[in-house]
């Protein structure tokens, strides 16, 4: 190795060596499947704004630099809201993995020598979140108590069971059994139309009928893996993928909410010189990409690591997810497989709420940024006010209210002065007053009956 290449690649180490996560919050920069002479650097710029410098170092080849965003801890960035642009503010393309938001990929021609990765703030403002202290009222006057539930009617911790890539497995294997053990399925549906050349899977559109059926009984969720889960090449590519599928969903759900689930799906590749929050805002999406518990059984032990995944959730009184592909003997879970898990999901039944993957989203959002605020209250009566943040033509999960009374006898009314049915139940020795309200700003009163 001649002396000037043996300086160039010190140069290159060197500049690996510090590929900067010094002063940056745990980001990672570095050059995607190059080695040298270029160099990449990176400084903060402020917190979520970083600037990327690139020296060329007489390299003319296109480059790609790599920007891996912390994903948890005290310096995690929002993935969805983060873009890339250049020093005239142009936004860049920009390529990442369906399910790897956070870590992104950015193609640089020979005029580009430095660009700015930043995160945006949405313009669709997401929802305050209040406190636990504001979804309770504590009522000295009366003595009477009233709290959001955690889950609904009362239920410890949430369940979601999902199936992707619209296989025909589903409705001859998945839906029949899921109906007989009285459970509900989110199903990651790939509703595009068959494209020329291509080999994929179309079976939801030759399907699409008995979709259609399953749909109108109501008792199953459909959710967005994109059109073909073939990823997307481009902005319009991009509206294609995502909006095209919730199109094709949002047909099959007339006059419901269409706030919807969306994975994009591993092992694809998408680029866009846009945020995903673009997408997920304008097609009413939910980011549902990390956070659940594969079951295939290529990954060995599935029931059992379901059945700790599950007690853990319970314990802490959190949404347990879990995701399934084909049902059936010498696909991706054998059927003895699937049934020994719902299995076990039947027995904690009544301390778990086994519901669609939007029904879960929407009460989790609706309660995190709901508050309870006591009117007026006296010896015998309180009124009290519901204050909801959330969007009330997308989020109509009913929330559920607990009432401890301030008598043995209450009626409880709506503004309009109509009775509310009630559930009562005993815990820990006391009674409790349980009832579903809409996630509305609304005001509420109790008081009691002779």
């Amino acid at each position: 190795m001649t002396k000037k290449l043996c300086v160039c690649f010190l140069i290159w180490l060197i500049a690996q060596a510090n590929a900067q996560t010094t002063g940056l919050g745990g980001v990672q920069v570095s050059f995607d499947r190059y080695q040298g002479p270029a160099t990449v650097s990176a400084t903060s710029l402020e917190k979520f704004k970083l600037r990327v410098q690139v020296e060329r170092m007489g390299e003319s080849q296109p480059l790609s630099v790599r920007v891996e965003l912390p994903k948890s801890g005290r310096n995690v960035w929002p993935a969805n809201d983060v873009e890339a642009r250049d020093e005239a503010g142009t936004a860049m393309l920009v390529r990442r993995s369906g399910i790897e938001w956070e870590n992104l990929v950015v193609p640089i021609n020979e005029k580009v020598s430095a660009f700015i990765v930043q995160v945006v703030e949405p313009s669709v403002p997401l929802p305050r979140s209040t406190s636990d202290k504001e979804r309770v009222i504590q009522d000295v006057t009366s003595g009477a108590q009233v709290r959001i539930a955690n889950w609904p009617q009362g239920r410890t911790a949430a369940l979601s069971i999902r199936f992707d890539d619209s296989h025909p497995t589903h409705l001859s294997k998945a839906v029949p059994i899921l109906r007989e053990y009285g459970f509900k399925g989110t199903f990651m549906v790939n509703p595009g139309p068959k494209e020329p050349g291509s080999r994929q899977n179309y079976s939801f559109e030759t399907q699409h009928a008995e979709w259609e059926a399953v749909m109108k009984q109501g008792d199953m969720e459909l959710a967005n893996h994109s059109a073909h889960h073939r990823g997307a090449k481009g902005d319009e590519d991009m509206e294609r993928e995502i909006g095209g599928a919730a199109e094709a969903i949002w047909k099959l759900n007339p006059g419901k909410s269409k706030l919807t689930a969306l994975n994009l799906g591993g092992g694809t590749l998408w680029e866009t010189t846009r945020r995903l929050r673009h997408y997920l805002d304008k097609y009413h999406q939910f980011d549902a990409s990390s956070g659940s518990l594969g079951m295939d059984d290529s990954y060995g032990g599935r029931v059992e690591a379901f059945r700790k995944a599950l007690q853990t959730h319970l314990e802490r009184g959190l949404w347990c997810r879990v995701h399934y592909h084909y049902i059936g003997e010498g696909l991706s879970s054998s059927e003895a497989n699937f049934r020994a898990a719902l299995d076990i999901a039947k027995q904690h039944q009544d301390k778990l709420w086994i519901a669609g993957m939007a029904d879960i989203h929407k009460y989790q959002t609706e309660r995190s940024s709901a508050k309870l605020t006591l009117v007026k209250s006296d010896a015998n009566s309180l009124t009290f006010q519901l204050d909801c943040a959330t969007d009330a033509a997308l989020y109509d999960q009913p929330l559920t209210l607990e009432v401890v009374p301030p008598a043995a006898k209450v009626e409880i009314k709506d503004e309009s002065g109509a009775s509310i049915a009630t559930q009562l139940i005993e815990v820990g020795g006391a009674r409790l007053l349980r009832f579903d309200v809409p996630p509305r700003d609304a005001i509420y009163s109790i008081a009691s009956k002779p």
